[in-house]
């Protein structure tokens, strides 16, 4: 299992088998250490390639990261033909929600930021977008084999 306390080091140690647990894990010990109410609608079942279990768990942390000072976290990881992941925070503070949410500039951030150039480079997508001022939503998809 993996511990929130120490994901630094941990997230190399999830495997495309134990994802869903990993996540688990994460979300639980994230809305302890927070103090911050986390909803799972969704965790992967599937089998999904290591690199891409260990990506898309390092893109989860950033979400979360992103989502600091939130009042609620909502969380959806589920594997088919694509990995997805939706991470949608309310409560956002207005100034920690100064993101681009068109795909252009998504497009531009991917070289600014290894995740997202990770991302593409599988053929992905992952993006961050707003509605309401203070909600915040970050998707992830991912093509599996």
């Amino acid at each position: 299992m993996v511990s929130i306390f120490n994901v630094a080091t941990s997230e190399e140690d999830v495997t495309g088998r134990d994802l869903g647990r990993a996540v688990e894990s994460l979300l639980a010990g994230w809305a302890e250490r927070l103090a911050v109410p986390v909803e799972v609608w969704a965790l992967p079942t599937g089998e999904v390639p290591d690199g891409t279990a260990r990506l898309a768990y390092r893109v989860l942390v950033d979400a979360l990261d992103r989502g600091a000072g939130a009042r609620e976290i909502s969380v959806a990881m589920t594997t088919g033909r694509t990995l997805r992941l939706t991470v949608s925070c309310d409560g956002v503070p207005p100034q920690d929600d100064a993101r681009e949410a068109d795909k252009e500039a998504d497009k531009e951030a991917a070289a600014a930021n290894p995740l997202r150039a990770q991302v593409a480079a599988l053929r992905g997508v992952y993006s961050t977008g707003s509605g309401a001022s203070e909600h915040m939503t970050i998707t992830l998809e991912l093509p599996l084999p």
